[in-house]
């Protein structure tokens, strides 16, 4: 899958992608913010995307080796649907869960890489950003990805301005026209 691909739209992310931000209020247009999670609920909210990300690799792997979905979705422990929609994006020649910035900042909370190598690598990453696609169609890039690390608070303000620095330098792809302005420009 591209990184490109629309969040929710895509059988790799079912149900993975946080949502964030503000929330209007009731009252006079102000906003509201979400309580800030404590470290062991972030630690908590990524082991749980992981795992998702983590069994369809194994999945991924073990039908490389021969076995039937049916025989790797009792290994992992997945739906039996799960590893027939992971043998599916194989057979069509997709790499099963390519690595994410949002993966990134989800295995610096966890543990298992450090806030050094997670900005080293998000610092370099090729970032792509989203853009409007039809009447309402949002297609996402990785910048997404980084947008909903800060807004939930996996990047912290220095880091998400930081790397907000890089990406702003980057070429940014225009917006597809509307219909009706590629009417007018055929005209």
């Amino acid at each position: 899958m591209s990184d490109t691909t629309p969040g929710g739209a895509s059988p790799q992310d079912p149900d993975t992608s946080p949502s964030g931000g503000t929330s209007p209020g009731a009252g006079g247009g102000r906003g509201w913010s979400r309580p800030r999670p404590t470290p062991e609920q972030l630690r908590d909210k990524a082991a749980r995307y992981l795992e998702r990300i983590d069994r369809q690799r194994e999945i991924a792997r073990l039908l490389g080796l021969g076995l039937s979905p049916e025989q790797a979705a009792e290994r992992t422990g997945a739906e039996l649907r799960v590893a027939r929609g992971v043998r599916q994006w194989l057979e069509r020649g997709e790499e099963v869960r390519p690595v994410t910035p949002e993966e990134l900042g989800w295995r610096r909370a966890v543990g298992q890489i450090s806030t050094e190598e997670m900005m080293k690598r998000l610092r370099t990453w090729p970032y792509t950003f989203g853009r409007i696609r039809g009447y309402d169609f949002w297609e996402r890039g990785s910048w997404d990805d980084v947008d909903s690390l800060h807004s939930d608070h996996f990047l912290s303000r220095e880091e998400y301005h930081e790397l907000r620095v890089i990406a702003d330098s980057m070429p940014h792809p225009p917006d597809d026209p509307m219909p009706w302005e590629k009417k007018h420009q055929q005209q």
